[in-house]
């Protein structure tokens, strides 16, 4: 499987560009289009006459971001796939906002092509293959694991033995309700996090590192430690504590946004910086799984 959850393209398998018409920034970004299985007749060099009529335009951004001027005469409804690196993302993001957008880390052609595939369909008033289904599906169990935990927790502050048998037999499209009658866990020491966090990464050590990857849980434990701390997280250094592929990365923050578990916001002393926080339902019942741990006897490591 590629790192976006599909089963990688052969070379005589590539996917089809459609009809769509493709503008490029430059004649590298117009090989890697090409070699994503873009027909040539489709691909047009930025700013010809033949651009003008493009609906989806790529650009190399891997060493540096153009200002807002760099897409002031592209429609508002093109698709953009730009490729990106971890030292640019954090401004490519911020230029993005709002916009029909792929980001790609790298230049492996299979992204390029799935990413241009997608944005493709999303453009024809259709919708993207949606290759993120398996990974939304783990993201809303872990949702509702964090609730679900967040009622027992309840139920223990108040004496109610019972709800974890009564737990058992939901399904998961049950979302828990908090409870109204248990107050705020405190939150956790940070350097307990961090501490976590450097166990699950002592793990890759002795065996694969995808073997145990869980990126929503790795950015939730990142994400709480640094508001603990009072620090700010770009989304670069996001992507970072993710522990998986950058463009993976950006996939699971984008889906946990959706999820309402992460929420963004711009950066005050700087307006090319968008930072990323835990939503504060999010945070909450973070806290009440540390809680609930130790009220069951503690992590044993």
């Amino acid at each position: 499987m590629s790192e976006n959850g599909r089963t990688p393209f052969n070379d005589d398998a590539l996917p089809t560009s459609g009809a769509l018409n493709v503008a490029v920034d430059t004649p590298s970004t117009r090989r890697l289009v090409e070699a994503a299985g873009w027909a040539p007749d489709l691909i047009a060099s930025a700013g010809s006459a033949a651009a003008a009529s493009a609906q989806i335009y790529a650009f190399d951004w891997q060493w540096v971001v153009p200002g807002p001027e760099a897409l002031a005469d592209i429609p508002s409804d093109a698709g953009l796939m730009c490729l990106v690196s971890l030292e640019t993302i954090d401004l490519a993001d911020v230029l993005l906002e709002g916009r029909t957008a792929a980001c790609i880390f790298g230049e492996d052609r299979l992204l390029i092509a799935i990413a241009l595939s997608d944005l493709a369909g999303i453009l024809r008033g259709g919708s993207a293959f949606d290759s993120n289904r398996a990974e939304r599906a783990r993201l809303q169990a872990l949702a509702l694991e964090l609730a679900r935990l967040a009622e027992q927790l309840g139920a223990i502050t108040t004496g109610n033995d019972d709800t974890p048998d009564a737990l058992a037999e939901r399904n998961m499209a049950y979302r828990a309700e908090a409870p109204a009658d248990h107050g705020t866990a405190i939150p956790p020491d940070p350097q307990r996090i961090r501490h976590l966090i450097s166990l699950r990464r002592l793990r890759d050590r002795f065996f694969p590192s995808d073997l145990f990857a869980d990126p929503a849980w790795d950015i939730l434990l990142d994400l709480a430690a640094s508001r603990l701390e009072h620090r700010s997280v770009s989304v670069s250094s996001l992507c970072i504590a993710a522990a998986v592929p950058p463009t993976t990365a950006l996939r699971w923050i984008r889906m946990m946004t959706e999820q309402q578990l992460l929420e963004r916001r711009a950066d005050p002393l700087d307006a090319r910086r968008m930072f990323v926080d835990l939503s504060n339902p999010a945070f909450d019942q973070l806290c009440g799984w540390f809680a609930l741990i130790d009220a069951r006897g503690g992590l044993g490591g």
